[in-house]
């Protein structure tokens, strides 16, 4: 017994002449045999803003050398004065933030 279906030997012969006639990526001769209009992406202003910040924040040392050896040397002399409240502040602070990530 032989079962044949036409339809989907067009359908085939279809796709296959779309490939072979589609235009080669990054051409504008597809928008104007489709009569649509070029796929065009564009940033906005504060995307561009925000990837700088990203760029200037990726530059920053992640340990600033020079405020450690600052610290280090005033509590090496005994003059370095932290207030208490700004250490409980601190504290707090980060158990708050633990608690809520």
């Amino acid at each position: 017994m032989k079962i044949t279906n036409t339809n989907q030997s067009n359908a085939l012969e279809t796709i296959v002449k779309s490939v072979e006639n589609k235009p080669a990526k990054g051409t504008a001769s597809h928008a104007k045999t489709t009569g649509g209009t070029p796929d065009k992406v564009e940033l906005s202003k504060k995307s561009k803003e925000v990837e700088k910040l990203v760029q200037k924040t990726k530059a920053i040392p992640e340990i600033r050398q020079e405020k450690v050896e600052k610290i280090r040397e005033a509590i090496k002399s005994e003059t370095y004065n932290v207030k208490g409240e700004l250490i409980a502040k601190s504290l707090l602070k980060s158990s708050i933030l633990d608690t809520i990530l």
